[in-house]
């Protein structure tokens, strides 16, 4: 192997330009050339719980385990606050033993951030290109990022190496915001509504509202791809209002119909809560479509809460006064739920299907979900278990006493004409 560029421990980084220049020189002379792009996912809710100069350390540790103390590295820079890239030489080894040894190290940097500080639960996602002749650095480094950028939304995953695929996918969604412009010029969202039910009198008590719209080929672009680049663009909340303008509409002519309403929910993001003005434009769309306040639930997930958390128990607070309830999403995700529920102004809690179903696995797992929702009872929030698909894991549900339950089990989300059929005009 090459001597590492990088040789004391106390090194400063080079910048990216640098960077580029260092590895440039050596690329040529090395052995299956490794580009390693990696960065920590919930460092703001770790600043947020520990503060910056935690967090400062976080990111120098980091550096540590994966760059100062890795044996492949040749040299490595900072390419954000907290994105680190690395250029290695892994010589011989397999992309299977790669993917192991980065894996090792991960665990190995998890497990000491989680033993030091436990109440922000930290984890690392390390994207990897190969790099083939005639490479450019820009490409690798490129090809690199599809592959980490490939793991957004998974907890399952710490490693990827870079394939068609992933790129394909990043290619998928650089399309994302174009399309959704096209969207909303042509009124082309859509909403799709999928049914919550009470167990006690099977029968429906609810329904969340959900978004949906094509891409360019008419196929319908996954709210799993598109809802998280539509926030980090900032143009999330005209999504939102567009949602919740339709549900209303809607709920306005069941009630000219004479059918029997229910709350419908709809979703809230960080930036429709951080702009002051926006719950005075939702509330004066309801209140100019006759439709009580009660039937509208807004849901907002944990994710939500990590920053500003003053400023956004204050909005949910007017919310509630107003007259509309409020529901916590995805509780049992990964963030530090109980930490902040006692201070949010919630009717409803919704379980995540990840956190139900790792519950009722294990006989410890089902009494820590039967005390929670006894817990939450008690404290008067209504609980609802999200993503129920089987009659097995419904009946465990109920013995731990959740009354509500939304999933495939009963119902996918369908679209207005089909839902209006099943569940309103029937």
């Amino acid at each position: 192997m090459l001597n590492k560029i990088l040789e004391h421990k106390t090194e400063e980084l080079p910048s990216l330009e640098r960077f580029k220049i260092l590895g440039a020189k050596v690329v040529d002379e090395m052995k299956q050339p490794l580009i390693v792009s990696m960065n920590i996912r919930n460092l703001k809710y770790f600043n947020e719980i520990y503060g910056t100069d935690k967090g400062d350390w976080l990111i120098s540790r980091m550096v540590d385990y994966f760059c100062r103390n890795n044996k492949t590295t040749i040299t490595g820079t900072m390419s954000y606050a907290d994105h680190l890239l690395i250029l290695c030489e892994t010589g011989y080894a397999t992309e299977k033993e790669v993917i192991s040894y980065y894996e090792s190290i991960a665990d190995d940097f998890v497990a000491e951030v989680s033993r030091l500080y436990d109440r922000a639960k930290v984890h690392v996602e390390i994207g990897l290109y190969m790099m083939q002749p005639g490479d450019s650095f820009i490409y690798a480094q490129d090809n690199a990022r599809y592959a980490r950028r490939s793991m957004k939304g998974s907890y399952a995953t710490t490693v990827a190496f870079y394939s068609e695929e992933v790129r394909r996918k990043s290619v998928k969604k650089a399309s994302v915001i174009p399309n959704f412009e096209r969207a909303m010029s042509e009124d082309a969202i859509q909403i799709y509504l999928q049914p919550k039910y009470s167990v006690k009198n099977d029968k429906i008590v609810g329904a969340e509202a959900l978004s949906r719209f094509h891409d360019e080929n008419g196929e319908i672009i996954s709210p799993a791809l598109y809802v998280p680049i539509l926030e980090q663009a900032g143009i999330v909340s005209r999504l939102d209002y567009k949602v919740l303008a339709k549900t209303v509409k809607l709920l306005a002519k069941w009630k000219r119909d004479g059918k029997e309403l229910f709350p419908v929910s709809v979703n809230l993001s960080r930036e429709d809560l951080a702009d002051k003005r926006f719950i005075d434009s939702l509330d004066s769309l309801v209140e100019d479509s006759g439709v009580d306040k009660k039937y509208i639930e807004f849901e907002l997930t944990e994710s939500v809460l990590v920053q500003d958390l003053e400023d956004i128990i204050e909005q949910l607070q007017k919310l509630r006064k107003l007259g509309y309830r409020v529901a916590l999403d995805d509780f049992g995700s990964g963030y530090n739920s109980l930490y902040v529920l006692g201070q949010i102004p919630a009717n409803v809690i919704k379980f995540d299907r990840g956190f139900v179903l790792h519950s009722i696995n294990n006989k410890m797992g089902e009494t820590i979900l039967k005390n929670l929702v006894d817990t939450f009872k008690e404290i008067s929030f209504e609980v609802l278990c999200e993503g129920v698909e089987t009659e097995m894991e419904k009946e465990k549900i109920v013995d731990c006493g959740c009354d509500v339950i939304q999933g495939y089990l009963y119902d996918k989300p369908l679209n207005v004409i089909e839902f209006e059929n099943k569940y309103v005009y029937s």
